[in-house]
């Protein structure tokens, strides 16, 4: 048996673009194929809580909003919720989820539409993971090891691509703009490209990988510094990145701007929930590690999903390192990505700060980091078979102790994990990558068989085919209100109940699927004012939401139901349902569907054009013209008095009368409105969120700084000698 698994480094090759371009290409689609191994069985694998409920819903809202003309910053079909690029999560500013979602457009079923987005990012990763660590000095075939590792991680599959989907879209630009910020160190033609990955990156719309990219330069850049003392390398880096945080400022400035009219609000420190535990860092080569989490239901021993799994060969890797590797002079890149994850994995055990709330959405960077470390190690340094196998054998037996419930699984993998590292070790160079490859994947197509599941959060059988989101329609301008608790759409119903709730119930985002406009929606950072109606960030309301939506308001005399034009409620059934129709009056019809009670508004409501719900008396229009954000009104007000539109307010709301600014105030707490004089005149209203004009500004500015930079280095060498 041969002592090592690589019997020293390699001396490196010098590859050309198209070879480097070829064999990334390569190990996107191993990333891919092994990802799409869990469609097999269960076809709706990548589409599970906010990715069904938030996020599908949204993209395909955005879609259909470029396909009609219309800038998809704001819907006015979802009151909650409604102002997408204020959101930040929606990622309106990266140009390829702009075209992805036109793509998704077309899809007929969304667990499919929802799997082919997931995959092309598992590639996007994939690609960028083995760029990062060819970057630092990882072989060709060491590197392929860690982008397929990377991509097919726990915390990646089971969160990233099952539910917070952004994670996943911003983690694969973050190790493109990682690669390219090194490539800025070293050359300063690079800066233009790493500029352009941090931009996108900040634009992917998640929160996490804006921090993990800030901690690592934080750490990197004087680091880099101390070793080097090369001052305008560690400025390049520090030039590419704030000019790509600048060129990303029309996608943050807008959440910065609205952040502060939102009901949520930051602490200062957020204890303990889904705070990663330090074994869960150090068991990043067990495939199943029953581990306690103070999660979103309170304190419970998880045994899956495997967030923390790595791969088996990520820690033994590790623990056959030389360390005395790290003082060569080769090792510089891998130093500093080494000492950029330890800080990263402090910052996922610690609490969470401000609205960086769940410290354990950190996990990904870890593990990243650490998969390209190991590879850069794999290559150099022998395995040791007792200690690799030793390894193997106590991280198995250790989670079995900690449930031996799970014998027949944990005995079945560690014996599986013990029988490819004894092979690799008996074999030789590329051979062995290739095995421990192909154990990755089989590991992985084990797990996501027996835990197809997210277990921490919901999974609603709701229908797949885009067909069968189909509702009565609505006059233009009128609402729906859906009225249900939170955990009404998991209660145990019966399929043909299950399935209706989606179309006449339908919660949190989802009745975009219908095309139908809703009072209510999800949100992460709701208005305040939707704690009026007790209205929850998604959707859901308490039981006296009924009664204040009909209360008479005393500003206007008129109730919100009225005002923000409500023609149809669907509630659910029970008291809910008998609430409503002891506060709605005589002008309702009530029938019972199949999951719920309906209640329909006899002889419609406003009579009013577009989303026009209330006006001053004598108040009459002669011509309107009225988009997803804007509108135009050729109105007669004898006596003047406010105006009231069925939208709700967001930061960047702004009306006129012929010309001349109007006040924009909120009535019944969230709902648009305007004072208008008397007579007769042209009113206008425009959304344009909040800090976005600045934020293009900013960007246009950092634009012709990095054409400035690119004109300069072209013309610098055509410089006759002085």
């Amino acid at each position: 048996m041969s002592a090592g698994l690589i019997t020293g480094a390699a001396p490196p090759v010098s590859l050309s673009r198209g070879t480097e371009l070829g064999w990334g290409l390569l190990t996107a689609c191993l990333a891919v194929a092994t990802a799409a191994i869990p469609l097999a069985h269960t076809p709706t694998f990548y589409f599970t809580d906010d990715y069904q409920a938030y996020f599908m819903p949204g993209f395909l809202e955005i879609a259909r909003l470029i396909k009609a003309g219309e800038l998809p910053f704001l819907t006015p079909r979802l009151f909650q919720g409604g102002a997408f690029l204020a959101e930040y999560q929606y990622a309106l500013f990266n140009p390829v989820s702009l075209l992805l979602y036109l793509v998704l457009d077309g899809f007929a079923r969304l667990d499919q539409a929802a799997a082919f987005f997931v995959l092309v990012h598992v590639g996007l990763l994939a690609g960028g993971t083995y760029a990062l660590a060819r970057v630092v000095g990882v072989s060709q075939a060491a590197a392929m090891l860690a982008g397929l590792t990377a991509a097919t991680s726990g915390w990646i599959i089971y969160w990233g691509a099952i539910t917070w989907i952004p994670g996943l879209v911003s983690t694969a630009w973050l190790s493109w703009a990682t690669a390219a910020l090194i490539r800025a160190y070293r050359a300063p033609g690079f800066v233009p490209a790493a500029a352009g990955a941090v931009s996108m990156t900040i634009a992917s719309g998640w929160p996490f990988s804006d921090a993990a990219l800030l901690a690592g330069l934080g750490v990197a850049l004087p680091l880099a510094f101390w070793a080097g003392r090369d001052g305008w390398a560690c400025a390049r880096i520090a030039l590419a990145a704030g000019l790509g945080g600048l060129l990303a400022a029309p996608a943050w400035m807008p959440l910065a701007a609205a952040i502060g009219t939102s009901s949520r609000q930051p602490e200062v420190l957020f204890h303990d929930m889904l705070s990663t535990p330090l074994a869960v860092i150090l068991a990043m080569g067990v495939p199943v590690w029953p581990e306690t989490w103070l999660g979103f239901r309170g304190l419970k021993m998880h045994v899956g999903p495997p967030a923390q799994y790595v791969s088996w060969w990520v820690p033994v890797a590790l623990v056959n390192a030389s360390r005395a590797r790290l003082n060569e002079p080769e090792s510089r890149g891998v130093a500093l990505l080494l000492a950029v994850t330890a800080v990263i994995a402090l910052l996922a055990i610690s609490p969470g700060v401000s609205q960086l709330r769940w410290p354990f959405r950190f996990l990904p960077y870890v593990q990243i980091g650490c998969t390209i470390v190991a590879a850069w190690f794999a290559t150099r340094d022998r395995w040791a078979p007792g200690r690799t196998l030793g390894l193997i054998a106590i991280g198995g037996a250790v989670a079995l102790v900690r449930d031996p419930g799970l014998l027949t699984l944990q005995i079945g993998l560690t014996a599986l994990i013990a029988l490819t590292a004894a092979l690799a070790l008996r074999a030789e160079g590329t051979t062995r990558l290739a095995i421990i490859a192909a154990s990755h994947a089989v590991v992985f197509a084990i797990l996501t068989t027996t835990m197809p599941v997210n277990e921490q959060v919901g999974t609603w059988p709701a229908p797949m085919a885009r067909s069968a989101y189909v509702a009565p329609p609505l006059r233009p301008g009128d609402t729906m209100l859906v009225l249900h608790d939170t955990d009404y759409h998991r209660t145990p119903m019966a399929p043909p109940a299950q399935g209706a709730l989606f179309t006449e119930l339908p919660h949190s985002n989802t009745p975009l699927l219908t095309d139908a406009a809703v009072v209510g929606g999800y949100s992460p950072m709701p208005m305040r004012g939707f704690r009026a109606i007790c209205m929850w960030r998604g959707g859901a309301t308490c039981p006296e939401a009924a009664e204040r939506l009909a209360r008479p308001d005393p500003v206007t005399g008129a109730s919100t139901l009225d005002l923000a034009r409500v023609a149809r409620v669907a509630v659910e059934r029970g008291p809910r349902a008998d609430g409503f129709a002891a506060v709605a009056g005589p002008g309702w019809t009530r029938r019972s569907g199949v999951a719920a009670e309906l209640f329909e508004r006899v002889g419609g409501g406003s009579t009013l054009p577009g989303t026009l719900s209330a006006g001053p008396p004598g108040f009459t229009v002669t011509a309107a013209a009225e988009g997803a954000a804007s509108g135009r009104y050729a109105v007669t007000s004898p006596g003047g008095g406010r105006v009231v539109w069925a939208r709700a307010w967001y930061p960047g709301y702004a009306a006129a009368w012929n010309g001349a600014p109007l006040a924009v105030e909120t009535v019944n707490d969230f709902l648009l409105s305007a004072l208008i004089p008397a007579g007769d005149g042209v009113l206008t209203m425009q959304y344009v969120p909040a800090g976005l004009r600045t934020g293009l500004t900013v960007s246009a500015l950092a634009a012709i700084a990095l054409v400035g930079l690119m004109l300069s280095r072209r013309l610098r060498p055509h410089r006759l000698p002085g």
